[in-house]
């Protein structure tokens, strides 16, 4: 058996660059941070010390493809998820892989309809920004009781979500 090409199983899936795994993505020394933005990447000021983030979604993902995959950011060239790693490692089958992947996907389609049912259509935000904006506007104004429950559901599918994310993606240390 050999081992699959890490781009097969990474253009099936693109949850690091879709927004749904980061919100940001950290620059790091030697990033050329103005060629990234004629590049069309959009960046973020931290509130803290760090460097400069860009946002995720990233503007340079497109059809599950990164559009400047040979100029992309030191922290895109040198992440590879859990998933990635154990396929690599002879521990994941690519199909069970690809079967994973299809699942977290799935439940992404499943956030994002229930977040559009809420209102909340900005695709141009990381997936965790847009439930937290929700919670806040529900919060606010917690008088819609067809809408509590909506959001309740979608509580369930983030979570769910985020479980699969954490145990199959990415753990953060």
């Amino acid at each position: 058996m050999s081992l699959p090409d890490s781009n097969s199983l990474c253009r099936e899936c693109g949850l690091c660059c879709n927004g749904v795994i980061f919100a940001d993505g950290q620059l790091r020394p030697g990033d050329d941070a103005a060629r990234l933005r004629e590049l069309g990447l959009a960046f973020v000021r931290p509130a803290r010390a760090g460097g400069e983030k860009f946002r995720q979604p990233c503007k340079a993902f497109a059809g599950c493809q990164c559009q400047i995959y040979t100029e992309r950011p030191k922290s895109c060239r040198e992440f590879d998820c859990l998933l990635l790693t154990n396929v690599k490692a002879g521990n994941t089958r690519e199909e069970d892989a690809l079967r994973t992947v299809r699942s977290a996907l799935r439940r992404v389609r499943e956030v994002k309809r229930l977040m559009l049912v809420l209102g909340e259509a900005d695709e141009t935000v990381s997936l965790g920004k847009r439930f937290r904006r929700l919670q806040r506007k529900l919060e606010n104004d917690p008088s819609d009781p067809d809408a509590a429950g909506i959001f309740g559901d979608l509580t369930l599918a983030v979570h769910d979500l985020n479980m699969l994310i954490r145990e199959k993606f990415y753990s953060p240390s």
